[in-house]
């Protein structure tokens, strides 16, 4: 908050004006808390990244791709921000929860689809017997699984949030009513 916000906000005290400032309060809060998750996460897939980029250059190459090892990490760090921010309840801003609800369909549709289409490719002959290891190494088929496996859990994670958020939401404005 700033201090000409704070300032008007002790002004309608002293006038006795009807005060809105806590949802822009609690705006703020959110916006800061929001803000450390994502610097952490992002440095938690940066350095995962780095790290396995160094593994895959120098080291024994664990994974046939090195584009869908990198982003099994970025799906992992999605989905630890998903679960910090709706465990912090800073998932939704105060106006709700239409662009978190967008997420959720690309999150599905996204998550269901790039497999399938995937195993209904022709040119695929060696999918079911190369599905886990080929080569020694992680197959670009479970790789893309799984990273489609963590995008599907985020939005698992968001659409139990968004229904609580509006269960609680509810019986918000029902006890507004009562009173």
């Amino acid at each position: 908050m700033s201090l000409k916000s704070f300032d008007d906000f002790c002004a309608k005290i002293v006038n006795n004006d009807p005060i809105e400032q806590p949802k822009a309060i609690f705006d703020e809060r959110q916006a800061i808390v929001r803000a450390q998750i994502t610097t952490r996460t992002l440095w938690a897939y940066v350095i995962a990244s780095g790290i396995n980029l160094l593994v895959m250059e120098c080291g024994p190459q664990w994974c046939e791709s090195w584009f869908l090892s990198t982003v099994i990490f970025g799906a992992a760090a999605y989905l630890y921000w998903v679960c910090a921010n709706a465990r912090r309840a800073t998932l939704f801003g105060i106006n709700g929860t239409m662009t978190v609800t967008s997420q959720i369909g690309f999150l599905f549709g996204d998550s269901v689809m790039i497999p399938v289409m995937i195993m209904l490719d022709k040119d695929n002959d060696d999918f079911i017997e190369n599905f886990f290891i080929r080569g020694n190494m992680v197959s670009q088929y479970f790789a893309m699984t799984l990273s489609c496996t963590l995008f599907l859990i985020s939005g698992i994670v968001m659409a139990l949030s968004v229904s609580k958020y509006k269960k609680r939401e509810k019986e918000s404005a029902e006890e507004n009513d009562d009173k």
